[in-house]
């Protein structure tokens, strides 16, 4: 299903965080060695490098229009970047533990951020404004998402839940106790027709319309790491130890699994036409696949 075409040596320490522009034009990533890279394609050159995270860069989120992307790290801050100049635009400051998650709604208004204070954030895009604090966990904070209406955040932590607050009021929508020990992914397919919940054990697919849940998928392998879903949602791959697996969201069929040589699968993305997909991992390589 997946064919590797090429693979690099991109950081000094993990690859933990990828996304290409909506122009298909640029690879960013970032890495536990504390940098922001830019990368030609599809050459995949080198082109720019910036360092203005004091400490691990783990995530990284392209506002839809590609004009400016987030980050967050292990420096308690997540930042807000132009794309164009590489500058940062804003720095988000409040958080007292690692971020370990940022992301941009779908209408590019604000920014969630979640963090190791069990606290998620939402923050103006714009001017770089705290709009809310949610004390959505006793411990960790795992994944933070937007519904694609952009009117509901999502976050899964450590524990059994992921939960669901309107946005900007913050209010509590719903509560979902379905899975054990953490809850490492919690989003919708980007149609809308899917929602996915990631647990240690289990990823749980849903009908968002009803909340019938649809399929139980039981992994081989515990804890699963990073998850990318096809911009047609279609399909979901999660990083393990030692490989990504990738399933049929419709039906819950696992259909290909791909091995590989380093422990740690840190970072997943597809390119936007979902012809390509990438991993950063802790032998500090990026690796293609081209899908046939």
């Amino acid at each position: 299903m997946f064919e590797l075409i090429k693979t690099f040596q991109a950081h000094s320490n993990y690859v933990l965080g990828l996304a290409i522009t909506p122009d298909n034009s640029i690879l960013i990533s970032t890495g536990m060695d504390n940098l922001v890279k830019y990368w030609k394609l599809p050459s995949y050159d080198l082109f720019k490098t910036f360092e203005e995270h004091s400490k691990s860069v783990n995530s990284l989120s392209i506002a839809p229009d590609g004009l400016t992307f987030a980050t967050s790290s292990t420096d308690t801050t997540a930042k807000v970047w132009d794309f164009d100049s590489g500058n940062v635009l804003h720095t988000l400051k409040g958080h007292k533990k690692t971020v370990i998650a940022a992301e941009i709604s779908p209408d590019s208004k604000f920014i969630a951020t979640g963090s190791y204070d069990g606290k998620i954030k939402l923050w103006d895009a714009n001017n770089g404004t705290e709009l809310l604090t949610i004390k959505a966990f006793e411990r960790n904070v795992a994944s933070v998402s937007f519904s694609p209406d952009g009117t509901t955040l999502i976050g899964g932590g450590l524990g059994e839940t992921f939960s669901f607050w309107q946005i900007p009021s913050g209010e509590l929508v719903k509560r979902v106790s379905e899975h054990k020990i953490v809850v490492s992914g919690a989003r919708y397919t980007p149609d809308g027709k899917f929602f996915v919940s990631i647990g240690s054990e289990l990823l749980k697919i849903w009908n968002p319309k009803n909340w019938e849940l649809l399929n139980t998928v039981h992994f081989d392998t515990k804890y699963p790491r990073p998850h990318a879903i096809s911009p047609d949602s279609k399909i979901i791959v999660i990083g393990f130890d030692y490989k990504a697996q990738i399933w049929n969201i419709k039906e819950g069929e696992l259909l290909d699994t791909i091995e590989v040589k380093p422990k740690g699968v840190d970072s997943l993305c597809f390119s936007p036409d979902g012809k390509s997909l990438l991993m950063g991992a802790a032998d500090k390589k990026i690796r293609i696949w081209k899908l046939n």
